[in-house]
């Protein structure tokens, strides 16, 4: 079924509820009420949340299908090298993929919005659109839930997080700032300098240099030190802040975002995060079969509910290695 089609049922038993649950409504009515429906469905659908910062970090594919109840999350790692050879060669080596197969298991979330009985009575008395507030709640509080996931997991259901995925590597920030401390905050110009190139430079050398990173993210306080601290170069002739300096030192990193979710972000709940890696769809997904569908209304003493329901695996990282956290920031 078509997603015009799907829309088309969807009112069709709208209205079907509505007509039979409010007895002064004729046919006409019903089905005026059922499309001011599909309107709040469709603005809901076309919210966005700005500070959701998952959904906009992380590829958001799937090759799961929505209704799945499990899936393989699938870890690769290459081997195998090109060598100069005679010619005719019947000895060339071989390049092979090691895969690691996880299940895990789809997770369902579910939430609702309502309207009462009185409201679709005045909406359609009056002509006045429902209003959309209560649907873009719901919507919220299921983006807030995936964002949650994404980046921290659930340990009650047995989601690894991005920040606690085995596959990324860690970076050990030198203690060498103001009271021996590890925050770039606490350390001069040149030693968040320092302390930045070593962590980008972690992908390269975790993978002979077979990779580099493009993308460095920052919790708030981290973006700020590095964007208003001045540095100036040994020969006394540049003078701009770190930021600055890093970006035309690393022309590879084509995102350097401020993150909101890596404030206080270690296990403890006291230490900000930094993390480097190559954000690309083959190497790192967020994995969302579907991300928010709205059901058709439930009639329940005088009250209209629209379930709502999304279905969520959380983020899988395909590349070991092409990933690094630093803790402490």
């Amino acid at each position: 079924m078509n997603s015009r089609d799907y829309i088309l049922n969807v009112e069709r038993l709208d209205s079907d509820v509505i007509s039979h649950a409010i007895p002064n409504f004729d046919a006409n009515y019903s089905a005026i009420a059922a499309r001011m429906l599909t309107q709040v469905r469709a603005k809901t659908l076309e919210v966005t949340h700005g500070k959701l910062n998952a959904f906009t970090v992380f590829p958001v594919q799937t090759e799961v299908s929505a209704g799945a109840t499990t899936a393989l999350q699938r870890t690769y790692d290459m081997v195998g090298m090109a060598k100069i050879v005679a010619n005719p060669a019947d000895d060339l080596p071989l390049a092979d993929i090691f895969v690691e197969e996880t299940s895990v298991k789809v997770k369902q979330l579910g939430i609702a919005y309502q309207y009462s009985v009185r409201d679709l009575q005045h909406a359609v008395f009056s002509n006045t659109p429902l209003s959309t507030m209560k649907a873009s709640a719901a919507r919220k509080a299921n983006d807030v839930k995936i964002n949650k996931i994404a980046w921290f997991g659930d340990k009650d259901n047995g989601i690894i997080g991005f920040l606690d995925n085995p596959n990324l590597s860690e970076y050990t920030l030198k203690n060498d700032g103001e009271a021996s401390g590890t925050a770039l905050s606490s350390k001069t110009a040149e030693k968040q300098f320092r302390d930045m190139n070593e962590f980008i430079n972690t992908i390269q050398d975790n993978t002979d240099d077979t990779e580099q990173p493009n993308t460095v993210l920052l919790p708030p306080s981290a973006y700020t030190t590095l964007s208003s601290t001045l540095y100036t170069t040994a020969d006394g002739q540049t003078t701009k802040t770190v930021l600055a300096m890093l970006k035309e030192n690393h022309p590879e990193i084509k995102r350097w975002e401020k993150i909101g979710e890596l404030k206080n972000a270690d296990s403890t709940g006291a230490k900000d995060i930094m993390i480097v890696g190559y954000f690309d769809p083959d190497y790192i997904r967020l994995e969302i079969p579907n991300r928010f569908e709205q059901m058709p209304i439930q009639a329940k003493n005088l009250a209209f509910t629209v379930p709502c329901h999304s279905e969520v695996i959380g983020v899988t990282v395909f590349r070991p290695y092409c990933f690094t956290k630093a803790v402490g920031v």
